[in-house]
């Protein structure tokens, strides 16, 4: 038998105990139990949270947290927090944004972090009013953050939708979708690489295939492989419609991507059913990324208002129904070092509201654990959800 509890489950186990026969408490006795989820709120009333776990396994949170509690209250900042694991607790705030800006009501709008192999956070940020992406670093101690700047100038006509950031070494990449609002189908995605963590960066770049588009108002995910590869999630467009999930991959024979230049290389790997979805219009959906223990790549998107999960080796699977007919949307994925995968979503149609908090574990073959939330969550509106492994077997959610 193998089981997982919630924090709040594993406070009640002994009333649990109580209620069941000997036979099913020499059963439990000798179960293994695999780990435990605990899922929390955002601290200090934060809102969209994005979680990173680091190369040594540590957690790391970035949040946008208004100035005002008032719910028309707008105006924030980002900030970053270390996860504190033998104390369950989140460290101190570190702002990051340099200036105070306007929460960003599409998750599509959202911000992202990553760590880099020195221990620097590195953030990217999307303003619709400025139409700029501004990156922000830490020092190595993650204590304070530089200045903001603004970091792509040539490239952004139509952008819609935030960037994403990825880290492995001294590598940093910025990647996002740009190209005329008008013309989707022409469309494609642009990075910019570091192989300095992040002091400078290259020229900006396209690194897609115009024949696919690319969503103007779907944001996209990165991430590096221990190998260095980058690997980009995006929805396409094409000839208008073609709004699949292509998973492209950058590669070189050099260790650096942003010595590359016109040696850098490209593949996209085949297409599966549940990465293919036609529809002539923009469903605003985001993407996420997470590596396991093994340094393979796992995807989570969403196909025709499903989540859907995809390992780099592996068959595309949906996740559960929902409980009642509507859209699953906004997914976030953390695989734990005992393979174990936690899969966790927000359901709702509206785009500005998170919708009620679902959650799935999986084995490390794709078997069902019998596992559920505590109680019904209701993510709060413009937010959603962020899942993270911690140790082997415990997971953090969230939202």
């Amino acid at each position: 038998m193998r089981f997982y509890a919630n924090k709040s489950m594993s406070q009640s186990f002994a009333q649990v105990l109580s209620a069941v026969s000997l036979a099913l408490l020499l059963l439990l006795a000798a179960a293994p139990l695999l780990g435990e989820v605990f899922d929390m709120p955002t601290p200090d009333g934060g809102l969209q949270p994005r979680l990173v776990t680091s190369f040594d396994g540590g957690v790391h949170l970035l949040y946008f947290k208004k100035r005002l509690s008032a719910p028309s209250a707008r105006e924030g900042n980002l900030y970053y927090r270390e996860y504190l694991r033998e104390e369950r607790r989140f460290g101190l705030p570190v702002k990051v944004s340099s200036s105070a800006f306007d929460l960003q009501t599409f998750a599509i709008a959202r911000a992202s972090m990553a760590i880099g192999g020195d221990g620097r956070a590195h953030v990217i940020w999307y303003l619709p009013r400025e139409n700029r992406y501004y990156y922000s670093r830490s020092d190595i101690e993650r204590s304070q953050f530089e200045v903001q700047r603004s970091l792509v100038s040539d490239y952004i006509e139509g952008v819609d939708a935030a960037a994403d950031v990825a880290a492995e070494g001294d590598q940093v990449a910025v990647v996002w979708g740009a190209g005329a609002l008008s013309a989707e189908q022409e469309r494609t995605v642009y990075a910019r690489f570091s192989d300095n963590n992040g002091e400078n960066f290259g020229p900006e770049q396209r690194v897609g295939n115009t024949d696919l588009g690319a969503c103007a108002c779907c944001s996209l995910a990165t991430e590096f492989d221990p190998r260095g590869r980058l690997s980009i999630a995006y929805r396409s467009a094409i000839g208008g419609v073609g709004r699949h999930m292509q998973w492209l991959t950058l590669y070189a024979d050099s260790p650096s991507l942003a010595k590359a230049n016109e040696a850098l290389r490209g593949d996209y790997s085949p297409l599966q059913p549940l990465q293919e979805w036609e529809m002539s219009s923009c469903p605003l959906s985001t993407n996420d990324f997470t590596v396991d223990k093994n340094g393979e790549l796992w995807a989570v998107f969403e196909t025709a208002a499903r989540v859907v999960r995809l390992k780099s080796s592996g068959a595309a699977e949906a996740v559960q129904e929902p409980e009642t007919e509507t859209r699953q949307k906004n997914p976030s994925i953390a695989v734990a070092a005992s393979g174990a995968v936690l899969t966790a979503w927000g359901e709702a149609i509206s785009h500005s509201k998170g919708g009620e908090l679902r959650a799935q574990l999986t084995g490390e073959h794709g078997d069902k654990i019998d596992w559920t939330l505590d109680a019904q969550i209701t993510i709060p509106n413009f937010s959603f959800p962020a899942a993270a492994a911690i140790g082997d077997d415990d997971f953090l959610l969230l939202w």
